[in-house]
């Protein structure tokens, strides 16, 4: 089923409930700045007066197809918010969250991506669907330090599970050193576009604003399970981030714990060669 097919019957089906008094699309499917492919998924929020009353009627579900897989995550309070995510088998997808009427307001604060297409009550507005509260926010001294602590911190537990040929557990916190390092990255090309950009969720959208170079010694940093490459993976990754956490500690005006790492790293070369 089309986007535009599936969001007109789920609003036909809130107009038919009383107790839906907003409905807000979000996602996507309303971000002028994204173009539009066959991937897309329809992410819709019900605001009703009684949420578990709307959550048990899933007479909707098997409307769209044939349901091919589906998840309820869990949430704090089952009476003020219940999401359902539905895979069908022709290949479209649905998101539709049921929230409480109470949490309009906030949640259009939180989610700028946001169309309004019901308002009964007329407390929605006609709030204009933008990337503000997606794009990368300019971090402080405080964040800055934090990811800084991290990631040599972990980097130490990957070089003592390469040396237990622990390869799963080096992998794991190599990618916990990876995440650092994309949080790093993140805030250089906030600073070189004064914060007014979306990376999306995975960060793929870096690639439009890195250095070619850059962009492939990032890709560089993930390892196939052999040891020498896990190795060679976490050299790249420290020197990567200590290029990059230099650059936003200069831009930031942060303090740079340049003689820390220093130290970690030469600790790291002790444990490579220890017990050999």
């Amino acid at each position: 089923m089309k986007p535009t097919e599936i969001i007109n019957q789920l609003l036909h089906y809130a107009e038919e409930r009383e107790m839906i008094r907003t409905v807000v699309l979000n996602g996507s499917l309303v971000n002028p700045n994204i173009k539009s492919d066959p991937y897309q998924d329809v992410d819709m929020t019900f605001f009703a007066t009684d949420v578990a009353s709307i959550a048990q009627d899933n007479s909707w579900i098997n409307a769209f197809g044939d349901v091919l897989i589906m998840q309820m995550p869990e949430t704090a309070d089952a009476s003020r918010h219940v999401t359902f995510l539905v895979q069908y088998a022709e290949g479209h997808r649905i998101d539709l969250t049921i929230r409480s009427t109470d949490d309009l307001l906030e949640t259009l604060e939180t989610d700028s991506l946001s169309r309004v297409l019901l308002d009964r009550d007329g407390l929605a507005g006609q709030p204009f669907p933008s990337e503000r509260s997606y794009r990368v926010m300019r971090p402080s001294a405080e964040q800055y330090a934090a990811c800084w602590n991290e990631f040599w911190w972990v980097s130490l537990y990957v070089v003592k599970g390469i040396k237990r040929h622990q390869v799963l557990y080096a992998l794991d916190h190599l990618e916990i050193m990876r995440n650092m390092l994309r949080q790093m990255m993140e805030w250089n090309i906030g600073y070189a576009t004064d914060f007014t950009v979306n990376l999306g969720k995975s960060g793929d959208g870096m690639r439009e604003h890195l250095p070619e170079e850059i962009w492939d010694m990032l890709c560089a940093t993930y390892a196939s399970a052999e040891l020498s490459a896990l190795e060679d993976t976490h050299d790249r990754l420290m020197s990567l981030f200590f290029f990059c956490a230099q650059r936003v500690a200069e831009q930031g005006e942060f303090f740079f714990p340049e003689e820390e790492a220093r130290r970690v790293r030469s600790a790291c070369a002790t444990l490579w060669h220890s017990n050999d």
